[in-house]
């Protein structure tokens, strides 16, 4: 990024030779060529498939528990492995607070979408997501903690 450099003052290279300075990310490439291959190995329709079943069994699971609404499409087509929902009566912070005490991990606010917040006249939203990793029994346990919520705000 620096041109020349002497006692007297430093002139800078010409842009975008000015905004590479620095060692290139090696680390960071050499890391996403293993996450590349492992992912290559696993196979991305079997990821995919796996999602679309988890967030299947989420929706499912959630739909049952008493005082929550989900938001968006009520299956699993078409969206990813997230879902976002509410609890009556609780704010989604304090629903976040009682499932992190429990070991349950989710993430709360307007997730960059308060416009959307306002269309369902929410202040903010919980969401949980899922992955390649994620197990029925960590969603059972999700699903538990929202009974607990209630019970906590009832």
């Amino acid at each position: 990024m620096i041109e020349t450099v002497t006692m007297g003052g430093t002139t800078y290279a010409a842009p975008p030779a000015r905004f590479e300075a620095g060692t290139p990310p090696i680390a960071e490439a050499i890391g996403l060529g293993a996450a590349v291959d492992y992912l290559g190995g696993l196979g991305m329709a079997e990821i995919h498939r796996h999602e679309q079943e988890i967030t299947a069994y989420a929706l499912k699971t959630l739909a049952d528990v008493p005082g929550v609404r989900i938001f968006g499409p009520s299956t699993p087509e078409g969206r990813g492995g997230t879902v976002s929902f509410a609890v009556d009566g609780v704010h989604p912070h304090d629903v976040g607070q009682v499932l992190d005490a429990l070991g349950v991990e989710v993430r709360v606010g307007h997730h960059c979408a308060k416009p959307v917040c306002a269309r369902f006249g929410v202040p903010a939203m919980t969401r949980a997501s899922f992955y390649l990793y994620t197990t029925q029994e960590e969603i059972d346990s999700l699903a538990s903690g929202l009974d607990h919520v209630r019970r906590v705000f009832g």
